[in-house]
């Protein structure tokens, strides 16, 4: 009998600090995780990665990270990181069955993005910053 998964959230100091959501099984274990960056001030969030452990996918794990996040940051726009095949299937169910969007490599909000991306681009398109 597989034991049952426990949830852990673990709050980011700052919206430039990745956020993790962490599944472990009832022996501590790491199982699952979710890793995102967040800016409460724009509503705007990017997943980093989501992981699940071998002995534990195909059970809806990785679909329950997704709703972990979207019940604790409601009504945010999301994007992810770059995927994989495997990945463009995933995000595109996920949304089919949440109806959030799910882009890969969307543009970031500016609190998001770091400062030194911030000159980067403004010295590229050779205006100033916008935050």
């Amino acid at each position: 009998m597989v034991p049952s998964p426990r949830w852990n959230s673990l709050a980011a100091s700052s919206a430039i600090t990745p956020t993790e959501i962490v599944l472990r099984d009832r022996n501590d274990r790491l199982i699952g995780q979710l890793r995102f960056h967040a800016c409460p001030a724009c509503r705007t969030g990017r997943i980093l990665d989501i992981w699940v452990c071998d002995a534990w996918q195909h059970q809806g794990l990785g679909r329950e990270l997704v709703h972990c996040l979207l019940a604790h940051r409601p009504g945010y726009r999301w994007s992810t990181t770059l995927q994989t095949q495997a990945g463009r299937a995933f995000f595109l169910a996920m949304a089919q069955e949440t109806t959030v969007a799910w882009p890969h490599a969307e543009p970031l909000c500016c609190h998001l993005t770091g400062s030194f991306r911030r000159i980067w681009r403004a010295l590229l398109d050779r205006r100033p910053p916008p935050c």
